[in-house]
């Protein structure tokens, strides 16, 4: 009788764990939010049918001052074409525009390119807007 009640209750624990894991975990990296013909969305984050995410390297959690959400991804698109991209499609979500960020309530998103020895990778992210 004992071990029936531990096995039903190691049963349910990792059932529990397994939901856990994947609801947290593998599901967001595989979840597209919205498509158009040329971008997808991944965590409220638009992203051009171009750009290739490396899921290995994106994440997303909520911090106590706000969502954070970081893609990192690789494109062959010219850097002007990206940035210019992303001016046209953020104001069309309610970002305005200022400097190289983009802002929308209490958050902030920004577009970053930085080079490696493959070309350019591109980091975009939406995190909690600085009060400075």
């Amino acid at each position: 009788m004992i071990i029936l009640k531990l096995r039903t209750a190691l049963t349910i624990q990792m059932t529990a764990l397994f939901f856990v894991l994947l609801t947290g975990i593998i599901l967001p990296k595989l979840v597209y939010s919205q498509k158009s013909d040329t971008f997808n969305f991944i965590d409220d984050i638009p992203v051009m049918k171009t750009m290739n995410v490396e899921p290995e390297f994106s994440f997303s959690f909520d911090s106590p001052s706000g969502r954070i959400i970081i893609l990192i991804a690789t494109s062959d698109e010219k850097k002007e074409s990206i940035i210019q991209f992303y001016d046209e499609i953020m104001p069309q979500l309610g970002w305005m525009i200022k400097g190289s960020d983009y802002l929308r309530g209490t958050e902030k998103f920004q577009l970053i390119s930085s080079h490696n020895q493959n070309g350019l990778i591109w980091r975009l992210s939406i995190t909690p807007k600085s009060n400075n």
